[in-house]
């Protein structure tokens, strides 16, 4: 192109560029404002060529490759043990905490909820090793979005990252602040259920200090006024958006200490439901089979609660562009980090169906609380439950916030939203406009702020998307026999891990069909959005005008690069 053609640009947006007869299918796609209109150029080996015509931002040929070094490159910090916090801390969180009712409720019986806590750690493990089947081959930080968008192309791609950005991970957040909220404003105000267990009823022969379980005096006025439980979760997401845009380094050192924190509080649960059964408490738990009432929809909306708590085993994932070796890594973090998580939901759910009856384990709210607080309910013993739980939950939303960053990050740099939501910091490189943008929808999400409905809107959608994963490995093993795969899973799992999903899927429907309408409208209407802003012809001028303008505020604001091309907008 010549110079006086080169001068006359103003630059739009940055985008993949699949390549045409004029210009090789390498690097990116500067769509630029010429004095004819708005049209496109490929940029390959550092020079701008002009392709004459606009093309598609994203489909099955896109590159969801990464940027390899230089400006807007992720940092590649995270090593076996940040993988290994990465799993246990994102998992371990908000579900082991309040999810257990639900499970229990949609069951009946403790015996039949125990098993479905087994049955969806299980369910757990198949997903995370077939990912790492997909992780490894395919690794790229948009995770689920690069896997589907790999096997079948953009439109499912495009309608995953849409619920994902727009559903899933603010909801996600939400549900876990909210939770955090719950359980750190709980020493100052007491149980929201005045049937639940006090410690006139403890028959735990221990205290901590004077004034132990043969007293029912409890200063604390409750429950806490939403107004604060709300501002502590907005105040939570806002903390680890700015902990996530210091740095991943930052990131993995608060996963690694919420890890070991909330495993104090569940070691601290289980010694104590242990103690219990010790001394003969075993009422609880005798007749473990009683009252079970269960259907195959009313199963299905149990596996929702329990595989809510084992929900973020997908996260390390979304860290395959700041992992050295995924092939090495990514196994094994999965492996040792799942291996923590079954062990310690097994012990925590003994300790919850004996300390608790069915009753109360259904009636609670903030269950490690109830269980434990009878026990230790003294002047300072009061406070350590709720605060371990608090930090757990900290963690948790520590990891869904990079989980959510990353994502929109990776779609946008790949051309499916706005170029400005993939910028790249030029200090610490990361995606911060991306956490800007996902944390305010997550505080948009603390308004109405229903966490079952939430939790059952999250399940359903994630679960649609995980099977088409599973189904897309499976495309991918017999499409691309000769991907390189550093690691591979048992062809059979990704099979059983599909049927799994179409039950977890069409179950609930017979239900509560309401919730399921709802996110499958929620995924329709990401279908005219694609085609709105993902192609070039069918998307209006004034879109490009608007992405110019927040591109070019955000790069200056946020003190960032888009990582497309080295260039000097």
């Amino acid at each position: 192109m010549g110079d006086e053609a080169t001068t006359s640009l103003t630059f739009v947006s940055t985008s993949a560029y699949h390549g045409s007869e004029n210009a090789p299918a390498q690097g990116k796609v500067i769509t630029a404002r010429t004095g004819s209109g708005t049209e496109e150029f490929g940029i390959a080996s550092g020079e701008v060529e002009y392709t004459g015509e606009r093309k598609p931002l994203l489909g099955k040929g896109a590159d969801t490759g990464a940027p390899s070094d230089g400006k807007g490159a992720l940092a590649r910090d995270l090593t076996l043990i940040n993988a290994i916090g990465l799993v246990v801390g994102s998992i371990i969180g908000s579900g082991i905490f309040i999810t257990p009712n639900q499970v229990l409720e949609q069951t009946g019986s403790v015996g039949v909820s125990f098993f479905v806590w087994i049955g969806c750690g299980v369910l757990a493990i198949g997903g995370a090793l077939c990912f790492c089947e997909l992780g490894t081959s395919i690794p790229n930080a948009g995770a689920t979005y690069a896997y589907i968008l790999r096997a079948f192309g953009g439109l499912p791609a495009f309608l995953y990252i849409w619920t994902a950005a727009f559903v899933i991970r603010p909801a996600s957040r939400a549900i876990i602040s909210l939770a955090f909220a719950e359980y750190l404003s709980r020493p100052f105000y007491g149980p929201q259920n005045n049937n639940l267990p006090n410690s006139s009823n403890s028959t735990l022969n221990f205290t901590l200090m004077e004034g132990g379980p043969d007293d029912d005096f409890d200063p604390r006025e409750g429950p806490a006024p939403v107004w604060l439980v709300k501002l502590l979760a907005a105040l939570c997401v806002t903390i680890l958006c700015l902990v996530n845009i210091y740095g991943v380094k930052l990131m993995a050192k608060v996963q690694d200490i919420s890890m070991v924190v909330k495993l104090l509080a569940i070691v601290l649960l289980i010694i104590t439901g242990l103690i219990y059964i010790g001394q003969g408490n075993t009422e609880n738990i005798k007749n473990f089979m009683n009252g079970t009432d269960v259907s195959a929809a009313r199963l299905g909306k149990a596996f929702y609660g329990g595989l809510w708590a084992y929900d973020g085993w997908d996260t390390l994932f979304f860290a395959a562009e700041e992992v050295n070796n995924v092939g090495k890594i990514f196994p094994w973090g999965i492996k040792i980090g799942m291996a923590i998580v079954i062990f310690a939901y097994i012990l925590a759910n003994i300790a919850y169906m004996s300390l608790l009856s069915a009753q109360q384990i259904i009636e609670t709210t903030v269950i490690a609380v109830d269980a434990v607080d009878p026990v230790l309910k003294t002047a300072g013993a009061v406070y350590i439950m709720p605060l371990l739980v608090a930090v757990s939950t900290f963690g948790a939303t520590n990891g869904a916030t990079f989980t959510a960053g990353r994502q929109t990050f990776s779609a946008a740099r790949e051309g499916s939203f706005p170029t400005f939501l993939s910028a790249v910091h030029n200090k610490y490189k990361t995606p911060i406009s991306a956490l800007i943008f996902q944390a305010v929808l997550a505080i948009f999400y603390l308004i109405p702020g229903d966490i079952g409905n939430l939790v059952d809107i999250f399940s359903f959608a994630s679960w649609v998307f995980y099977g088409t994963c599973f189904v897309g490995l499976i495309v991918l093993r017999f499409r691309e026999p000769h991907l390189h795969r550093p690691y591979k899973v048992f062809i059979v799992i990704p099979f059983l891990m599909t049927l799994a999903a179409g039950y977890l899927v069409i179950a609930p429907f017979f239900d509560d069909p309401y919730n399921s309408l709802y996110v499958s409208a929620a995924i329709a209407a990401g279908a005219p959005a694609y085609f709105i802003f993902t192609y070039p012809r069918t998307s209006p001028d004034f879109l490009h005008s608007i992405s110019d303008v927040l591109t070019r505020w955000t790069l200056m604001l946020c003190r960032s690069t888009l990582p497309a091309a080295d260039l000097d907008f």
